[in-house]
């Protein structure tokens, strides 16, 4: 948290997290830990249909529509409001959650996209796990998780809006695997945005 003190007039208008997806609940990790903020983030529109569905709306959730133009369009004007109003957004780039997955898997671009139209920093954030031991294996099997808050990532205006969106892609990417104390070199470090091959070699 001192990283969003120290940043604080960087983030003064607005900011995006984004967070590797590994937790039923990991959404309300993320907003505990960049608390006063309280910001929006978008979910695929399954996730709104089901018993959760008034609770994912009321921590902010807007539903991303699926094979319907008009409704997409929406979506897209309710991003830009988010954006242009000077609050914050989350994402999980990832796309999709994995219980318990300690690696980084491939990011997708479109929330780089964002950052790029409308200026606004990266804030990456990682969760990782970590054994019980003694007397915390009596209380359950699942690993312990510590949330890791990175420095920003700011778009770089030197470049054009592709070639930015490309590099603030590649840095976050590079940037959450570290976090998660995963380098390159590594046998599980990635560079490769290929889903289908991110998964045959992990």
């Amino acid at each position: 948290r001192d990283v969003l003190k120290r940043y604080k007039k960087e983030f003064k208008n607005g900011a995006i997290t984004i967070a590797n997806h590994v937790l039923m609940w990991d959404y309300l990790c993320v907003l505990k830990a960049i608390r006063p903020h309280i910001q929006y983030h978008p979910g695929w529109k399954t996730n709104f249909e089901g018993s959760n569905a008034f609770f994912i709306r009321w921590v902010g959730g807007i539903p991303i529509p699926t094979g319907n133009l008009k409704a997409m369009g929406k979506f897209q004007q309710a991003i830009g409001e988010v954006l242009k109003n000077d609050q914050w957004l989350h994402f999980f780039p990832e796309g999709s959650m994995w219980f318990y997955y300690p690696d980084i898997r491939p990011l997708k671009k479109a929330v780089f996209k964002y950052a790029v139209r409308y200026d606004k920093p990266v804030i990456p954030i990682t969760m990782s796990f970590r054994p019980r031991k003694g007397i915390w294996k009596l209380f359950g099997k699942n690993p312990f998780v510590d949330l890791h808050i990175g420095e920003p990532l700011f778009p770089d205006k030197t470049l054009s809006a592709g070639d930015a969106i490309d590099k603030l892609h590649k840095e976050a990417y590079h940037v959450m695997q570290v976090m998660n104390g995963i380098n390159p070199g590594d046998p599980t470090y990635n560079t490769d945005q290929n889903i289908e091959t991110y998964q045959k070699t992990m």
